[in-house]
């Protein structure tokens, strides 16, 4: 095969991918078209059942990224680096809230999932998470404070499910509240959990504002009862 024709057979290769893949592969779903990745996801979320018919085309979105709107409170976001992931309801709400993909969240990685035990539902995003479940609404968790939520097993855990956004503490500290506690974070004390009689009694001492100041530990078994060590002393509980 000589050279143009080679070139020629390479470039119409190309095309029909790009075609593949591209808009000539959408499909019209109610007033708009839904095509490519998001098309994908849309499928495997639940199509038309779940989030409904498009309520806008596909449009451009930060940094790269594209996006699409459906008529359940829903909408899918795509990027190179995390792909498509359908987002719904409170959580999507909240993240918009929160700047959406601009904001410190960034792009979805996970489409909208239930919570595997208590029930409630979850996005992770690049830079964090939301949560959402009945009487406690969407709230945001990142960074150590996920961390130390999810090591000591998340919603599952005598914490329950997150309460607060993640909001500003004393000294470019840290803090969520949960349903049955909290967890505080600063650069030089890390991130630990406050529950219980000891939450009690170190929040009626101002708690991170206080004399305690922040946990350096978490809640340790001690002398048949609990302690836990702060900067500013240990709290200690005897049943």
């Amino acid at each position: 095969m000589s050279r143009p024709r080679r070139s020629a057979a390479l470039a119409t290769a190309a095309l029909a991918v790009l075609l593949a893949a591209g808009t000539a592969a959408a499909r019209p779903i109610g007033p708009f078209e839904v095509g490519g990745a998001i098309e994908v996801e849309y499928d495997e979320a639940g199509g038309g059942a779940v989030l409904g018919d498009p309520t806008s085309p596909e449009s451009d979105a930060a940094n790269g990224g594209k996006y699409q709107t459906f008529d359940r409170n829903a909408a899918i976001y795509w990027h190179a680096d995390a792909g498509a992931h359908q987002i719904g309801g409170p959580i999507l709400d909240k993240w918009r809230e929160l700047g959406a993909e601009t904001g410190g969240l960034r792009y979805p990685v996970t489409r909208e999932q239930s919570t595997p035990s208590k029930p409630g539902r979850f996005n992770h995003f690049q830079g964090g998470s939301i949560y959402w479940s009945v009487g406690t609404a969407a709230h945001q968790v990142s960074g150590l404070i996920r961390d130390k939520w999810y090591s000591l097993g998340a919603e599952n855990s005598p914490l329950g499910f997150p309460i607060t956004d993640e909001a500003a503490a004393k000294d470019n500290g840290r803090y969520n509240l949960f349903n049955d506690g909290t967890i505080y974070w600063s650069p030089r004390t890390g991130a630990h959990a406050v529950w219980g009689a000891i939450r009690t009694s170190w929040e009626a001492r101002a708690a991170a504002n206080g004399t305690y100041g922040y946990p350096t530990s978490d809640e340790y078994d001690y002398q048949g009862g609990k302690a836990q060590d702060f900067e500013g002393g240990r709290i200690t509980w005897i049943p």
